[in-house]
């Protein structure tokens, strides 16, 4: 009998902290995501303000593995609160997006994931000079402004073969990378990174 009792309160307790939540849950509404390169604009409304303490913004790129953004502290505005979170971006990847949302009594809940192609305008490209290639690799690099960027060729089974740092000035910049023996008749991948954006072309070695 006793035992009985032990589980009826169990399931009475769970049956309470589910309600609790349900009643303390902040409901959220009108999530979206924009692009407006470089930032992705998240907007979203609670409609149980005064219940919410916290907001966290998380973004994924294959919806499994989400990194924390950033944390928002709600605003002490009663019931219905709308809020803007820009998200500075350096990538074309599709980002995924969710909220978590901590209620003040503690209760962790998620929103619905949004998602949204990046828009990042193409302002460094790498075009090469005479595809395929011979002796030597040439390219043009448009860059934005004055800066340094690393320079790697990448072989098809995806080893780094060549590496530099090169200094680029503000527009078009030609570069030359020889092509020594090592480099054996093939498929190769360049990629220019300036710390900031990573750009990637493939060329073939003859």
């Amino acid at each position: 009998m006793k035992k009985y009792f032990t589980l009826l309160l169990i399931t009475f307790l769970i049956a309470t902290q589910s309600l609790k939540a349900q009643l303390d849950m902040a409901f959220i509404s009108n999530f979206s995501v924009t692009s407006d390169s470089p930032v992705n604009r998240l907007t979203w409304t609670a409609a149980k303000n005064h219940g919410v303490n916290s907001f966290t913004v998380e973004r994924s790129t294959n919806g499994i593995d989400f990194k924390t953004v950033a944390i928002l502290k709600a605003t002490e505005k009663f019931n219905s609160e709308t809020y803007i979170y820009p998200d500075t971006i350096t990538s074309r990847d599709i980002m995924m997006y969710r909220l978590k949302i901590v209620s003040k009594t503690q209760f962790i809940f998620y929103s619905r994931m949004v998602f949204v192609k990046s828009k990042i305008p193409s302002t460094h490209t790498i075009q090469i000079i005479g595809n395929p290639v011979k002796d030597q690799l040439s390219f043009n690099y448009n860059s934005k402004n004055i800066q340094q960027a690393d320079v790697k060729i990448y072989n098809l089974y995806g080893k780094v073969v060549f590496r530099q740092k090169i200094g680029c000035s503000t527009g078009i910049n030609l570069v030359t990378i020889p092509l020594n023996s090592s480099f054996a008749p093939g498929m190769y991948v360049i990629e220019m990174n300036n710390g900031i954006l990573s750009q990637t072309v493939k060329f073939i070695k003859q």
